[in-house]
C-alpha cells in the first residue's frame, strides 16, 4: 500500500501517515522480516463465510415484459384522458374518450333508416300477402267452374217427360193398330172399322207429335251439354292461366328480397355505427402500469384500422406493461441447452437495480437454434420471475443461473485459495498475527469459482487467494 501510494504522489501529509502505519506494523510483528512484510502487501485474501452454492449454467439475459399497445381506431378530438404514466390500471378500464357528438349523430340517423328499412319490409310482406290472397280467391273460382259437373236439371226433366209421352204415344197407337186388325179380322165393315181405322190414325199423329217432342227435347239437352263442354274448356284454360299467375306470385320474392336486403343493409350500417361510437373510447385490454400517454385533452388523434396491439410503443397513443409476470430471455450454448427443462429453478441478477439473487423457473426452450458468424449454435431459454418487482423494467440487463444443484448454509471459498500437493488440497490461511499457515482441507461441490469447505477451515478465518509462491 506504501508503494502504491508513494508512486501516485500522494500529499505528504498522507505519505507520513502511510510510513508510520508500516513502521508500527513492523514493530509489532517482531520477528517479521523486512521481506515479509513486501510480501504481505502484496497478497490478496479472502475471508471464509457461510453461503450458498450453486451450480449451474450461466448466460446474460434480457427482461421482457408482455406490453399493450394501444391507439383509437377512429380519428377525433381528444375529450378525455384518465391515463397518466405510471397509473396502474386493471383489464377493461376506461383510459380515453374523443369528441363522440358526430358518432352518436352518425347512430340516430342509422336507426331512422334501419326503421325505414323495416317498413318498407312489412309493406313487401303485407302487399305479397294480399296479393296471394286475392289471386288464391280467382283460382280457387276458376277450379270451381272447371271441375263442376253438368247438371241441368229442367232440361233433363223435360227430356225424361217428352220420352215418357212417347212410349205412352207408341203404346196407345200399338193398341189402336192392334183393334182395327182384330176389328178387319172379324169382318167388321161400314162405320165402326172406319172408327177403328180414324182411332189408329189418330193414335199415330199423336205418337209423331211425341216423337217430335223427344227430338226437341234431346236436342235442347244436346245444345246445353255442348255449351256446358265449351265454359269447362274455357275455364280449364283460365283455371291454367290463374294458376301459373298465382305460382309465379308464390314462388317469386324478389320484393321481399330486396326489402330483407334493406334491412340488412340499414342493420349493418347501424352495427358500424355503434362499432365507431365504441372505438371513441379506449379500454385496457390488460392489467398493468402505464408507461406511456402520447397525448392529452383537446389534441387530435389519428385512427389505425385494425388491431393496434402490434404497433411499436413509439408510434401507440398508451402503452401498457404487464407487471404481473416477468420474464427473462437468455441464448444458452447448445453444450448446456440438454442441462435445462422446464420448471428448473433459476436465480436473476438485475445490477442496474442491485437486485441480487432473484428466484424464478424456466417456463420454455425454444427449438429454433440461432447460429452466429463464427458457427456457435444457441438456443433461447425463458425464464419467469416468481415475485415481480415493479422496479423492474422492460428490456433490462439480467444475468441469469440455471440451477443444477444448490447447497445452502456452507462454508465458501475462491477456488484460487485451492492448491493441490501430492494429490491433496492445501490452503494458505493468513492468522490473525499475519503470519501465513499451510493447512490442508477436504473441499466438496464446487461451481467452477467457488468451493464448498468440509473440512478445515472455519467461518471467518482469511484464506490467500494470490500472491505467494506455494
Amino acid at each position: 500500500m506504501e508503494i502504491i501510494a508513494l508512486r501516485k504522489k500522494k500529499p505528504k501529509r498522507i505519505v507520513l501517515v502511510l510510513i508510520a502505519a508500516a513502521a508500527a506494523m513492523f514493530a509489532l510483528s517482531g520477528c517479521t522480516k523486512p521481506d515479509d512484510v513486501a510480501a504481505a502487501a502484496k497478497i490478496s485474501t479472502q475471508e471464509v463465510k457461510l453461503g450458498n452454492l450453486v451450480v449451474g449454467s450461466y448466460a446474460d439475459g434480457r427482461v421482457a415484459m408482455s406490453s399493450a399497445n394501444l391507439s383509437f381506431e377512429i380519428s377525433g378530438k381528444l375529450i378525455e384522458v384518465k391515463a397518466a404514466v405510471g397509473q396502474v390500471v386493471q383489464a377493461g378500464e376506461l383510459l380515453a374518450v374523443i369528441d363522440e357528438a358526430d358518432l352518436k349523430e352518425a347512430v340516430e340517423s342509422a336507426k331512422r333508416d334501419l326503421d325505414k328499412a323495416r317498413a318498407t319490409y312489412n309493406d313487401a310482406v303485407s302487399s305479397r300477402k294480399y296479393s296471394l290472397s286475392s289471386e288464391k280467391i280467382k283460382l280457387d273460382s276458376l277450379y270451381s267452374k272447371y271441375q263442376a259437373p253438368f247438371d241441368d236439371a229442367e232440361l233433363k226433366e223435360a227430356l225424361d217427360a217428352a220420352q215418357v209421352r212417347l212410349d205412352e204415344k207408341t203404346a196407345e197407337h200399338q193398341n189402336a193398330t192392334i183393334a182395327y186388325g182384330e176389328a178387319v179380322a172379324a169382318g167388321i165393315s161400314g162405320p165402326d172399322l172406319a172408327e177403328a181405322e180414324k182411332l189408329v190414325e189418330t193414335a199415330e199423329n199423336a205418337r209423331l207429335s211425341a216423337e217430335s217432342s223427344l227430338v226437341s227435347a234431346q236436342k235442347a239437352y244436346d245444345n246445353a251439354y255442348a255449351k256446358y263442354l265449351v265454359d269447362k274448356a274455357s275455364a280449364k284454360e283460365s283455371y291454367d292461366l290463374q294458376k301459373l299467375k298465382y305460382d309465379s306470385i308464390a314462388a317469386s320474392s324478389l320484393s321481399i328480397t330486396n326489402a330483407e336486403y334493406g334491412v340488412s343493409t340499414a342493420q349493418a350500417k347501424l352495427d358500424d355505427a355503434n362499432a365507431n361510437l365504441e372505438k371513441a373510447r379506449l379500454y385496457a385490454p390488460i392489467s398493468g402500469k402505464v408507461v406511456q400517454v402520447n397525448g392529452k385533452v383537446g389534441d387530435f388523434v389519428s385512427g389505425r384500422t385494425g388491431d393496434s396491439s402490434g404497433t411499436s410503443s413509439a408510434s401507440s397513443f398508451i402503452t401498457i406493461t404487464d407487471t404481473s409476470a416477468i420474464s427473462i430471455t437468455a441464448s444458452i450454448n447448445e453444450g448446456d441447452i440438454s442441462g435445462l427443462e422446464a420448471g428448473q429453478a433459476i436465480k436473476a441478477n438485475i445490477e442496474a437495480l442491485g437486485l441480487i439473487g432473484l428466484e424464478g423457473k424456466v417456463s420454455a426452450l425454444g427449438a429454433v437454434p440461432k447460429i452466429d458468424n463464427s458457427g456457435i449454435v444457441s438456443y433461447t431459454v425463458t425464464a419467469v420471475l416468481d415475485k415481480p418487482d415493479e422496479r423492474i423494467f422492460d428490456g433490462m440487463s439480467a444475468f441469469v443461473t440455471f440451477i443444477k444443484k444448490e447447497k445452502t448454509n456452507v462454508l465458501l471459498i475462491s477456488n484460487k485459495a485451492i492448491f493441490i500437493e501430492e494429490g491433496k488440497q492445501f490452503v494458505q490461511v493468513k492468522k490473525a498475527d499475519g503470519t501465513i499457515e499451510k493447512r490442508p482441507i477436504t473441499a466438496g461441490l464446487t461451481n467452477g469459482s467457488q468451493s464448498e469447505v468440509v473440512e478445515g477451515l472455519d467461518a471467518g478465518e482469511t484464506v490467500v487467494t494470490s500472491g505467494i509462491v506455494k
